[in-house]
């Protein structure tokens, strides 16, 4: 988990709906539903109800959806929505873990889509999957991104700092070359992943300087742009030409 996601967690400002990937999403997800569902002063007290039964798998609130990867059908998904209109038990969220989101048929997903867009304020949802990809389009972006793989997760928060940076100081791109280039040896994934870790500092930022807000609308069309075939030297030029 990056500092910057910890800091999130500490100040309840996690979002409603998070698309996790990397090695250790499955630990990733526990430790957010175990957040939201955290009742004590501080999220994850661990002496709380709710970080107890969470951490032993017994949370009501907390709903695993294809453990087994099977495959969520229509009918499974539509018992999911109905169920997140009833109020959550002792918690103050009610968090669905998707385990296996890329098996989640598009009529699925569709379904799922309204709810993550108009669904009620306490629900909370975490799609689960090796691949984002696999997801619709429309589902990524209602959904944050977040690595869960270890090392390179430290690398891509620590990335995203340097890069939010740039933006936050109007950093001219030939000073930022030498870490543009850089850019050019990752996956169109990986490039995605650290823009969505740039854009969430942005936004943090942004709440105490308002102008910041320019810089989220000059990132915003590059981060949409990574759902499509467009190449990392690419990417990486446009992130060249928005700085510039």
């Amino acid at each position: 988990m990056t500092a910057h996601l910890r800091q999130r967690m500490a100040a309840r400002r996690l979002s409603h709906a998070y698309l996790v990937t990397g090695e250790r999403r499955f630990s990733l997800a526990r430790e957010l539903a175990a957040a939201w569902v955290c009742t004590g002063d501080e999220p994850v007290c661990g002496r709380c109800s709710g970080c107890r039964k969470a951490g032993l798998d017994i949370h009501p609130d907390i709903i695993t959806l294809d453990p087994q990867g099977e495959g969520l059908k229509a009918e499974d998904v539509r018992a999911l929505r109905s169920d997140a209109y009833i109020r959550p038990n002792e918690a103050p969220c009610k968090v669905y873990i998707l385990q296996h989101g890329e098996l989640l048929n598009p009529t699925g997903q569709n379904i799922l889509l309204k709810l993550v867009e108009e669904g009620p304020g306490y629900a909370r949802f975490l799609f689960l999957t090796p691949n984002p990809e696999l997801l619709l389009p429309t589902i990524r972006s209602r959904c944050e991104l977040l690595r869960a793989g270890g090392d390179a997760e430290l690398a891509l928060g620590e990335e995203g700092a340097v890069l939010a940076g740039f933006f936050m100081e109007d950093t001219p791109p030939l000073k930022a070359l030498p870490f543009l280039i850089g850019l050019e040896k990752k996956s169109r994934e990986e490039i995605a992943l650290l823009l969505e870790e740039t854009h969430a500092r942005l936004v943090e930022a942004s709440r105490l300087r308002p102008e910041l807000l320019k810089a989220l609308d000059r990132l915003e069309p590059v981060r949409a742009a990574c759902q499509f075939n467009i190449s990392p030297g690419h990417l990486a030029g446009w992130i060249a030409s928005v700085l510039g």
